[in-house]
């Protein structure tokens, strides 16, 4: 079965654009979108637009004003609501194409970092017949003992093919169901290699940062108190106060943790667990803390946070051409590149002058590795901050942003075969958190 994303979506035929305007009219109506109708008028906006050949004027004030009715006094540094719902409507599709939409054989994405959707064809379309007499052949129905969902299947294709003005496709979308495996688009499997392959499954590793968690109360706890925590004074209380906005007054306690979870790499693992399950790859979670050398050996690993928070990450970078490095009295916390090429710096760090919490960009170092036994999978996602590990699997999670990654690693090695080991850098810039496009800074292949 052969695979077609259109580079150039507004210069579809008009049989296709009836099949996208189908598969979208699909999706608006599963279970996921009719609960979100703020997230069915973004998808159906932008795809119109780019099917009318508007692409090119899609943006953020744009749809700001269309789609979320925004007025002249929009802001995208005040108001990150097209960012935020960008987001959110990338997670949906995902998830919709993991359940209602597997078989479905055109797939409608959001690139990361951009408005104009891309659409994907899952099978080459036959030529119509050059006749206006052509009869349409219809598989006959589900029995009547078929389960509910296979019912629904047949309805919704029945659907589709008549909205494709008559094509003769309900057999191509039947043949393309009969087809198109269960599992994640290839392009994942080409670029995860074993830790998307392997019947053991995955292990996702948390960091464990050095955290503490301030509790406010309206009166002191006693002295005996066990769990009452470090009481604050009044200067360091009102520092809390004004960083958080809370009204004067009450008392501050700090309790130290190793058991808070980074927000990052929390909301990060909701594409990277959804991808997993499409793959039908099962997939665990740990703590850094739980680790030892053992593990390496036995099972793959996919490493998250910095090497502030995972102390496994040193060791295992310590010879590769791209690395993190602590913080220091002159520097923060960091990328750096061994060997810089040209247009290339020796060190990434976010400009904090932009913004500090949360910042205003982040960088991710993304290492790609065999582990110790050379058969299982060692993947390290670690950002900068928590939003830079946000941001990295987001990208390794987007098929688009894989199919690109792919295309460079093989411009450094034609000839490649077998799993894709690499490091690359990842930049981008973060409205409230939330990455506004994603740019390669380095990539390098490794042993």
């Amino acid at each position: 079965m052969s695979t077609q994303t259109s580079p150039s979506p507004s210069s579809l035929n008009p049989e296709k654009a009836d099949l996208v305007r189908a598969e979208l009219d699909l999706i608006i109506r599963s279970q996921g979108f009719q609960r979100s109708d703020r997230h069915a008028r973004f998808l159906r906006f932008v795809c119109e637009e780019t099917l009318n050949g508007q692409s090119s004027q899609l943006n953020e004030y744009l749809i700001a004003h269309r789609v979320f009715d925004r007025g002249a006094d929009y802001s995208p540094g005040e108001d990150s609501v097209v960012r935020r719902q960008a987001y959110t409507l990338r997670q949906k599709l995902q998830e919709y194409y993991s359940a209602e939409g597997k078989a479905d054989p055109i797939r409608i994405e959001l690139p990361v970092g951009r408005y104009v959707p891309t659409f994907e064809f899952r099978a080459e379309l036959p030529q119509l017949p050059d006749t206006t007499d052509a009869v349409l052949t219809v598989p006959a129905p589900p029995s009547a003992v078929a389960e509910p969902r296979a019912k629904n299947r047949y309805l919704r294709w029945g659907a589709l093919a008549s909205a494709a003005a008559g094509l003769v496709a309900l057999g191509w979308f039947a043949g393309a169901q009969r087809q198109r495996p269960a599992a994640a688009d290839p392009v994942f499997r080409r670029v995860w290699g074993p830790l998307l392959s392997a019947s053991e499954g995955s292990v996702i590793c948390f960091s464990n940062a050095l955290t503490a968690g301030i509790r406010r109360t309206d009166e002191p706890f006693p002295e005996e108190t066990l769990t009452r925590g470090i009481l604050l004074k009044e200067e360091e209380a009102k520092h809390i106060r004004s960083q958080f906005h809370l009204p004067e007054g009450g008392f501050f306690y700090i309790n130290p943790s190793l058991a808070h979870a980074k927000m990052g790499e929390a909301m990060g693992t909701v594409p990277l667990t959804t991808m997993f399950a499409r793959a039908g790859v099962p997939v665990r979670a740990t703590q850094s803390r739980y680790l030892n050398w053992q593990d390496f050996r036995r099972q793959n690993l996919i490493l998250l946070g910095h090497d502030e928070a995972n102390q496994w990450l040193d060791p295992i970078l310590s010879k590769l051409p791209l690395r993190q490095a602590r913080t220091t009295s002159e520097k923060p916390r960091r990328i750096i590149i061994t060997d810089p090429k040209a247009g290339e710096r020796a060190e990434y760090y976010p400009d904090y002058s932009k913004g500090q919490n949360p910042p205003a960009e982040d960088y991710a170092l993304i290492s790609f590795l065999s582990s110790i036994d050379g058969s299982h999978g060692l993947a390290l996602v670690n950002g900068v901050n928590t939003e830079g590990t946000m941001m990295a699997l987001e990208y390794l999670t987007d098929p688009g942003s894989l199919r690109s990654l792919e295309a460079s690693l093989k411009k450094l090695d034609a000839n490649h075969s077998g799993p894709w080991h690499f490091q690359l850098i990842l930049h981008s810039e973060l409205r409230d958190g939330v990455p506004a496009g994603i740019e390669m800074m380095a990539l390098r292949l490794v042993p």
